[in-house]
């Protein structure tokens, strides 16, 4: 398993003392120091090692307390099963390792299974004091097995990127209080009993969350907020920041027929020298974004090229592409969903996680990964930290983007409207 994202809150800074709970592996007497590890999802991993900060008597029981334990001896280093806590400070992690590690105190109240990856990144997350994490063991996936902590660590791992999309929007979310599969149900209103510096805006009768921090999303993940979805604007604006196409394929099998039409729409758009990004749904489908100057276009604008381009795509493959909004009436055809954009409407956030068994995620994708052999049920909760660690994000450069060609199309298609 691939850690290098896990580090990504640690990089060494002179001023930043981070701290952590780990567990004694080992004792190399040649050298004089104490090996410390981490529990990851399925391994641990020997993580650095460390002589400062204890003082002569916490040293010498530490000492005896791994020879009446010892399991094996090798190269004068003294092993040890996992069993013995202990609470680290560290100046940053290089390459996998602690940077100058030094003892804090004995964690004996704690077991080795509690010092994790995820329990490090949240410890060291810079949070609002009012912030409380409850139940971390708690099960919210069985496949792949990931528990409340684990959840929240994505959240916190993925909030660089994930933040941006929500930021200033009027935000609703799916909550499953019992984990997935389960029991769910929608959320615009913020609780009476949210934290202070939850910040939210009156709209449309609700009194909706702003998501623009991470200790905000993190309170959301704690009351097991799962989906996340956002409006097309911001809270103070009534036009679009982006057009989304999102392409139904009517189940899981018909999966092909969406790979079919991104890769139709992609063809089109690149013609048009309109810069677009696709991503998995994480449930059965792929959704283009396109992003588009703020206040260049209205929602009726959009609708014109929308429109256009759905219409194109089913008057060329009628048998596999359609726009008819009644399920009944589409048999085995992918809907061509342009409608749901539209003020008042939603789409899944990127890189939100989906209430759904294998703990999917919508994750954006770059062009030449819409292929054939592309499968939703891959990009999981594990798999989108380990892509991120040697991977840039695909919509990295998202909001650098204008499409200004886009508004000479829609000029164009007014005046052939005319």
């Amino acid at each position: 398993m691939n850690h290098t994202l896990l580090l990504e809150p640690f990089t060494k800074n002179n001023d930043t003392i981070y701290s952590g709970y780990f567990f004694i592996l080992g004792f190399q007497s040649d050298k004089d120091y104490f090996i410390v590890g981490i529990k990851t999802q399925n391994d641990i991993i020997e993580i650095g090692a460390f002589t400062n900060g204890l003082n002569q008597n916490e040293k010498e029981i530490l000492k005896k307390a791994i020879i009446d334990n010892q399991k094996s001896i090798e190269n004068k280093t003294i092993f040890v099963n996992p069993g013995i806590c202990i609470e680290l400070d560290f100046k940053g992690l290089e390459n996998h390792r602690l940077i100058d590690p030094s003892f804090k105190s004995f964690q004996l109240q704690h077991s080795w299974e509690d010092c994790t990856w995820d329990q490090l990144i949240l410890k060291n997350m810079p949070l609002d004091n009012e912030l409380s994490m409850t139940s971390l063991d708690k099960t919210i996936w069985s496949e792949p097995f990931l528990s409340k902590e684990g959840y929240l660590s994505y959240l916190a791992q993925i909030s660089p990127y994930m933040i941006p999309f929500l930021e200033n929007k009027l935000l609703t979310t799916i909550r499953y209080p019992h984990g997935v599969p389960g029991e769910s149900f929608f959320q615009k209103n913020s609780p009476d009993y949210a934290p202070s510096f939850i910040v939210t805006k009156e709209q449309e009768g609700n009194n909706y969350i702003i998501c623009n921090d991470v200790s905000t999303l993190l309170w959301l993940g704690n009351q097991l907020a799962i989906e996340f979805h956002i409006p097309f604007q911001t809270f103070d604006s009534n036009d679009p920041t982006e057009i989304v196409f999102d392409l139904d394929p009517p189940n899981k099998e018909a999966f092909p027929l969406a790979i079919k039409a991104a890769m139709e729409m992609r063809l089109i758009f690149d013609s048009f020298q309109i810069k677009s990004y696709p991503k998995v749904s994480g449930s059965k489908g792929i959704q283009i974004h396109i992003p588009i100057k703020q206040h260049s276009l209205t929602y009726d604008e959009t609708r014109i090229f929308t429109s256009f381009i759905a219409n194109y795509l089913i008057e060329k493959f009628p048998d596999d592409f359609t726009i008819e909004r009644f399920k009944k009436n589409r048999g085995t055809r992918l809907y061509i969903d342009y409608v749901q954009h539209a003020k008042g409407k939603t789409i899944i956030c990127p890189y939100s996680a989906r209430g759904r068994e294998g703990a999917t995620v919508a994750t954006p994708l770059y062009w030449d990964e819409i292929t054939e052999d592309l499968k939703i049920e891959t990009f999981t909760i594990p798999f989108v930290l380990n892509r991120l660690a040697s991977t840039i994000c695909p919509m990295n450069d998202y909001f650098k983007q204008e499409n200004l060609t886009l508004l000479e199309v829609i000029s164009k298609l007014k005046e052939h409207k005319k």
